[in-house]
């Protein structure tokens, strides 16, 4: 009896560190699937946030006088601008109405306004690579009336390709054709803007009836022509991405595994060899 008693309790034993060994072992085989799909994830993340176009853009007017520091501030709190993916390929598409009022002077007329001219300025290099993250455009718009609200839309286009909007500016009034009604819109480039020579285009619109007004661009101001942009990830020569160290092993015929990998597999080869050496019990004791 009382052997039969200690082969059951060496069995209950045996029994229970199985089942616990074999957690264990399932326990670390899906960590390490986990762990192995993390880099996947990561990068899955990665390539649909790079999808995207951030910006951030101030407007204000040349009488408000407000100093460089705070712009900074200004655009700092500045909400971002989400746009879609920067299309390189193709073409400028421009409206036959568009194009009908484009010429190759520094002054376009449209019907009750006019762009006498726009002036650039190129900001930040962080990197002084020679392109650009922050930048703005000045506005010196006349109208024919005693005065009329409206507003502009900007578009950058990269290397000759089709345009893509990148920043709206606030609500002004403009004053027949004084020049203190000029208004400025100041741009930060955050992301998914690809280092490169752009041109850049202006769209104005009535504000009370978001009806187009005329379009100005490189081919009325070639200042607005081939301006080396970037955005502040290119733009940041102090940005780094901080890759854990690690040990790979190279296995002939089979690539490289990562270190820490290994340490996981080694980890369950072990408990499998365990539990294989566990002694025999003879039931019949």
């Amino acid at each position: 009896m009382a052997n039969k008693m200690m082969v059951n309790k060496i069995t209950t034993h045996r029994f229970t560190t199985q089942v616990i060994i074999k957690i264990i072992v399932w326990t670390v085989f899906f960590v390490f699937l986990a762990l192995s799909a993390m880099p996947l994830i990561a990068r899955a993340g990665i390539d649909t946030i790079s999808q995207a176009r951030i910006s951030k853009s101030i407007s204000f007017t040349l009488n408000t006088g407000i100093n460089a520091a705070t712009r900074d501030t200004l655009l700092q709190q500045a909400k971002p601008d989400i746009w879609a993916a920067l299309v390189k390929q193709g073409y400028r598409n421009e409206t036959k109405v568009m194009a009908a009022l484009t010429v190759n002077t520094d002054y376009t007329t449209g019907n009750e306004i006019s762009i006498y001219n726009v002036s650039m300025d190129l900001i930040s290099d962080l990197n002084e690579d020679g392109f650009y993250h922050r930048f703005s455009i000045a506005i010196d718009a006349d109208t024919l009336y005693d005065s009329i609200y409206v507003y502009a839309k900007v578009y950058l286009s990269f290397e000759g390709g089709p345009w893509n909007e990148y920043a709206s500016s606030d609500i002004y009034q403009l004053h027949r054709d004084t020049s203190a009604d000029s208004f400025t819109i100041e741009t930060e480039l955050a992301d998914g803007f690809s280092p490169g020579y752009y041109d850049i285009r202006i769209e104005l619109y009535d504000a009370d009836t978001d009806q187009w007004l005329l379009t100005y661009d490189a081919n009325d101001n070639p200042s607005l022509s081939a301006l080396p942009l970037e955005d502040s990830y290119y733009d940041n020569s102090e940005l780094a991405v901080v890759v854990p160290a690690q040990t790979d092993l190279i296995v002939s015929g089979q690539g490289s595994v990562n270190g820490g990998g290994l340490l996981i597999v080694a980890a369950v080869l072990f408990l499998l060899r365990r539990m294989k050496k566990q002694p025999e019990i003879n039931a019949t004791l």
